[in-house]
């Protein structure tokens, strides 16, 4: 039985949780990841090149206006004392139990009332990698649509199918280039299952990607304000869709 799950889901290990690895390119949710950081006062690992000690900063400010972020002093003061114009830094933290790294140069060191602080460049990319409590099994095949109403007064409708399917959460495909951003919550979404009819919901999004070129938008994210009856629903349509793939590998 392992052997055949192992066939079904050959980069994962059965005894871990899969890790999802993502990395954002886009202004807006860069942004918001790091407004967010900064709300939560998220504390951040920092690598200078060359240095084999591993620092630590804050982030003080966004102005993404003007492409700059503003960090607070390197922590211990013996990274500060290294650190000049033009460094590299690598930042790594935890956001509400999300992995994020970014990579930034000192544009600026600065002091106010004695304490120093660094202007440094507004990050291009940002790497997320967020640890999943359950598999997501692929279910395109299985037809099971989507529809979510995006909330704060937006009253937007979004449409499209899952793409995999997990007892906590989905992979969706959404028919449009939508941006929707991570923590942003759902809070009504229907899917339509096989066999199972309408189960609502709210969705909680773990990250979103969008593809211009095919003009669709590629979001996962965790279910929430789920009933019982709902949850019992989604895991008959989970065993449903591994009994399916298990007889397409025996051959039957």
């Amino acid at each position: 039985m392992f052997d055949l799950l192992r066939r079904i889901f050959p980069d994962k290990a059965p005894e871990k949780s899969p890790v999802a690895d993502h990395r954002i390119e886009e202004r807006e949710p860069i942004v918001a990841l790091l407004m967010r950081a900064s709300t939560h006062h998220v504390l951040f690992s920092v690598r200078l090149s060359g240095q084999e000690e591993c620092f630590s900063t804050a982030l003080l400010g966004i102005y993404d206006e003007h492409d700059f972020i503003i960090l607070d002093e390197l922590s211990p003061e013996n990274g500060h004392l290294l650190l000049k114009d033009g460094d590299e830094l690598k930042l790594s933290g935890r956001l509400e139990g999300v992995e994020l790294g970014f990579t930034t140069s000192v544009l600026e060191i600065r002091k106010k009332n004695g304490v120093a602080y660094y202007k440094a460049r507004l990050p291009e990319t940002i790497e997320h990698h967020q640890q999943r409590n359950a598999y997501r099994i692929p279910s395109r095949g299985v037809g099971i649509t989507f529809h979510g109403l995006r909330g704060k007064g937006m009253r937007q409708i979004v449409k499209g199918y899952v793409n995999d399917l997990s007892r906590d959460g989905a992979g969706i495909i959404l028919a449009e280039g939508i941006q929707l951003y991570q923590g942003e919550i759902l809070p009504s979404c229907i899917i339509s299952v096989p066999g199972e009819g309408e189960i609502a919901f709210s969705l909680e999004v773990c990250f979103c990607s969008r593809n211009p070129r095919q003009q669709v938008t590629r979001i996962g994210g965790r279910f929430k304000n789920i009933d019982p009856a709902s949850l019992q629903k989604i895991r008959r349509c989970l065993n449903r869709i591994e009994r399916t793939q298990l007889r397409r590998i025996k051959g039957g």
